[in-house]
């Protein structure tokens, strides 16, 4: 759904404990009686799956990166576009270290069934005004499809300038790194209570804004509901080194929101 930041860090080995981590149950059904009332129409009771939000640390790696590889890596449209994967059984370990990078700051959030299964994932991350670092990252990447990808991403970071249109007060932003829900939840409004989740870890954080960036049309969309603002887009058709996706993926763009 969307992927934001070219920055590649190493992970470090670290553990945080999960007895802190904000768990609510919610239900599917939640807002459907109060529908159907206004309609006059009476609802049946029908048992609805439920699911968890809980964050997601370096020791749901494997699993995270399981659950990316089964519903975001294949089908978000710059790497669609390379053919990054090109088997089923292809990975791209590059794609995979830059999607664990900021686990270990304990900020992304997931969705988990009574099945202990995730069916939806955000993986967050802070940057910091102090941390600006707009040099090309990309030739350090020995991945030529990846590298065109980084390319991009470089691109938006640089072009975008979040910095001068975020308040001086402001010194800490939450990064929307990655999002993808599992296709048979979608449309039930799960990313929606996944990213409200996340802006309020952001809050209790410290950070004064929120930064996603869009690859796809569906993520740019997601991103106004929300109540981003665009700050910066980018035909991909004007760069010559990025992927072409094809319509409606015509744009790469740069959103934020302050608190």
């Amino acid at each position: 759904m969307a992927v934001t930041s070219a920055r590649l860090v190493n992970l470090k080995e670290t553990h945080f404990e999960h007895e802190n981590a904000r768990i609510i149950k919610y239900t599917l059904a939640d807002e459907l009686p109060a529908q159907l009332s206004e309609l006059g129409l009476r609802s049946h009771k029908m048992p609805q799956p439920g699911y968890t939000i809980q964050r997601v640390t370096v020791e749901d790696k494997q699993k995270a990166l399981d659950f990316l590889t089964r519903f975001f890596f294949r089908d978000e449209p710059m790497n669609s576009a390379v053919n990054l994967l090109a088997t089923p059984e292809s990975r791209c370990e590059e794609l995979e270290e830059y999607a664990a990078t900021t686990l270990e700051q304990d900020c992304s959030v997931a969705a988990v069934d009574s099945n202990d299964e995730f069916v939806g994932l955000i993986i967050n991350g802070f940057v910091t005004r102090e941390e600006v670092d707009y040099t090309d990252k990309s030739e350090d990447c020995p991945n030529p499809k990846f590298r065109r990808i980084l390319k991009v991403l470089g691109h938006l970071d640089r072009e975008a300038k979040i910095w001068e249109k975020l308040p001086e007060t402001c010194d800490k932003v939450m990064e929307v790194r990655i999002a993808s829900t599992d296709s048979a939840w979608r449309g039930r409004g799960l990313m929606r209570v996944l990213c409200e989740e996340s802006e309020r870890l952001a809050k209790e954080m410290g950070a004064g804004a929120m930064r996603m960036d869009t690859t796809s049309a569906f993520s740019a969309a997601a991103a106004e509901r929300l109540g981003y603002r665009s700050v910066y887009e980018v035909p991909y058709a004007a760069l010559s080194y990025a992927p072409q996706p094809p319509a409606p993926h015509l744009l790469a763009k740069v959103y934020i929101k302050e608190f």
